[in-house]
């Protein structure tokens, strides 16, 4: 029978939970960037997802990427109208369709910064070389779970 310290060091091998724990350890730092431009951790994701999103999202469709409850969904995108940082419009093919994407009005200016500085300070002393192989590995990843 295999000890549980034998189970956790293999365990600690492996590339997806020491992503979950980047994940956990970048998470408070990043809340509390969001924070100062009035954004919860929870609607600056919705707002990620919805980055670049032409068409966006319906409410249960960006539930469901997020993997959350439509109930929290439903709280989260209010708070981000009224702030204006998404609005709601009608799906092209079903007018009983309410489509989410960012709002014009949404200033990223502010974010971006905090964000490219979390990163900054997140990869110091790795390459440039390393952090482009790393992304490559990520994103392929990503198409992995995805297919």
């Amino acid at each position: 029978m295999v000890s549980q310290n034998q189970y956790l060091e293999a365990f600690n091998r492996l590339i997806l939970p020491t992503i979950s724990k980047v994940q956990r350890l970048l998470s408070p730092s990043l809340e509390k960037a969001v924070s100062a431009q009035g954004l919860t951790l929870a609607e600056f994701r919705i707002v990620g997802v919805l980055m670049g999103e032409a068409q966006g999202y319906s409410q249960k469709e960006l539930a469901q990427q997020l993997g959350i409850s439509s109930a929290s969904m439903s709280v989260s995108i209010s708070s981000l109208e009224q702030k204006q940082w998404i609005q709601r419009i009608a799906d092209q093919n079903d007018q009983r369709v309410k489509r989410i994407k960012v709002s014009p009005k949404a200033n990223f200016d502010d974010i971006a910064g905090l964000i490219y500085q979390l990163e900054a300070s997140a990869t110091k002393g790795i390459t440039k070389k390393d952090l482009h192989t790393t992304q490559k590995v990520l994103l392929k990843i990503i198409e992995n779970i995805s297919n």
